[in-house]
């Protein structure tokens, strides 16, 4: 899987050396995945002690996961306040929504001291409905946000979203204006090149074979083995292959696209400068223009992976191009037959609560872990880097007390009930976004199973 994300990016390197293990190894920290979360982890815990000796292992290069290939969409957390007030109190609650404003400044002060092309842009994001029946669910959530003196929400009616976006589809949003877009691919490798200068050593086309549980834990690749102090387990979706993970989320496929330059077309329909979109469906659709004039769209509600068999959901896309192209016209007709430079199609690791879970392996106390984003990883992961790097450290602090740090679940059955499962539910929600569009209301039999889908990080 190669985003057009990652490939903009890994044209601009003037020059890209992967090295591969050689080799056994002995480190203080071992870091699987070289994405978002591994990379965070790799940074925090330098920044907290230089003198650690720190090693990531990638099987790919840095980014070929969901970190490259994103939407772009840094946003804070408040939308899963009233889920973190349950899970802790309200002052814990506030305080990880504020942290995580913190992350989207440490996202532009590591662009600015590293030089890192991340095109921030601060015209933030919209969630929106595009039918009367998905509009309203940002109510509860202004009312709450309104309570605690956040204002970082504003509404917008129909009239007010055409103006910002030049879109005549939208019956009502909202925007966060504490949110930024930026380029998921540049932010990646950039904090590649973030992490090298520390002093962090990474080994690409390095995969983990074997994770060994004892102690020290240890991690097997075909080049060599590693032995570390602590490891860190930062593999997204591909979580699943680690059977301590797996009951405690799913994954589902998203399907992306870019088109090709087209800044004037964008002025020319008011898109060129517009906030990102996110509408109200369970399967989200999503699109935003780019710093130079592209627009970038999705469509969740793709592929299930059976089992950890993640790569094989890469290699095809699950709808048709003229399927896909209804999702862009669904914004802006006009940009229905626009030039496409690629497509991918990327995984979205779920918890059944719509939260990451960041924890110690059950099996090994030595080893820690982070993942299960819902669909929006680019600003908690900066945020679990924290948590992880005080979790390697052994701390009693206030990041690994906090509410994000939970035990694991049996939310999500084995297979092939979890395949067979999921296409089921898959089905009754597609079914229900389908019906709200046509103003209908679904039967008994769709509502029963849509009381099994784990939530995205925003209500629906």
């Amino acid at each position: 899987m190669q985003s057009v994300w990652l490939s903009d990016a890994l044209a601009a390197e003037t020059e890209t050396k992967i090295t591969p293990l050689d080799g056994d190894l002995k480190v203080d920290v071992a870091i699987v995945g070289g994405g978002y979360t591994g990379l965070w982890a790799a940074i925090e815990l330098k920044n907290r002690d230089p003198s650690l000796d720190v090693a990531i292992i990638e099987r790919d290069i840095c980014g070929a996961g969901g970190s490259g290939a994103n939407a772009g969409f840094a946003l804070p957390m408040w939308l899963q306040l009233p889920l973190l007030e349950k899970m802790s109190d309200t002052s814990e609650a506030l305080r990880i929504g504020h942290a995580s404003l913190q992350a989207i400044e440490d996202i532009k002060a590591i662009s600015r001291d590293h030089e890192i092309d991340t095109q921030i842009n601060s015209a933030n994001t919209l969630w929106v409905a595009t039918c009367e029946k998905q509009s309203g669910h940002w109510d509860k959530m202004m009312a709450l946000m309104e309570s605690h003196q956040i204002h970082t929400y504003r509404f917008l009616d129909h009239d007010q979203l055409a103006d910002a976006t030049g879109s005549h589809s939208l019956y009502g949003g909202v925007i966060d204006t504490a949110s930024v877009l930026l380029h998921p691919g540049h932010l990646v490798r950039g904090l590649r090149k973030a992490a090298l200068s520390k002093g962090v050593r990474i080994f690409e086309k390095t995969e983990m074979t074997k994770l060994g549980r004892t102690s020290p834990p240890t991690v097997t690749t075909p080049q060599g083995v590693v032995t570390a102090k602590k490891v860190v387990l930062g593999l997204y979706g591909w979580s699943l292959s680690i059977p301590e993970l797996r009951h405690s989320a799913m994954v589902m496929f998203t399907d992306a696209a870019m088109t090709a330059p087209m800044p004037e077309k964008l002025e020319e329909i008011g898109f060129r400068d517009a906030p990102g979109i996110t509408d109200s469906k369970t399967f989200i659709e999503a699109c935003r223009p780019t710093a130079d004039g592209r627009v970038m769209w999705t469509k969740s509600g793709g592929r299930l992976p059976y089992g950890d068999n993640l790569d094989a959901c890469t290699k095809s896309h699950y709808r048709t191009d003229d399927e896909f192209r209804d999702v862009m016209a669904g914004f802006h007709p006009s940009l229905r037959d626009a030039e496409i430079q690629g497509r991918w199609s990327g995984p979205i690791d779920r918890t059944m609560s719509g939260l990451p879970i960041f924890g110690r392996l059950p099996t090994c106390r030595d080893i820690v872990f982070g993942y299960g984003y819902s669909g929006s990883g680019v600003v908690p992961s900066r945020l679990g880097s924290h948590i992880l790097a005080s979790l390697v450290q052994d701390l009693d602090d206030e990041w690994t007390r906090c509410p994000l740090v939970s035990p694991l679940s049996r939310s999500f059955p084995g297979e092939p009930f979890r395949w067979v499962g999921g296409q089921i539910v898959k089905t009754a929600i597609a079914r229900k976004d389908r019906f709200d569009h046509e103003g209908r209301e679904v039967g008994p039999i769709t509502n029963f199973w849509l009381k099994f889908k784990p939530p995205s990080y925003k209500p629906s």
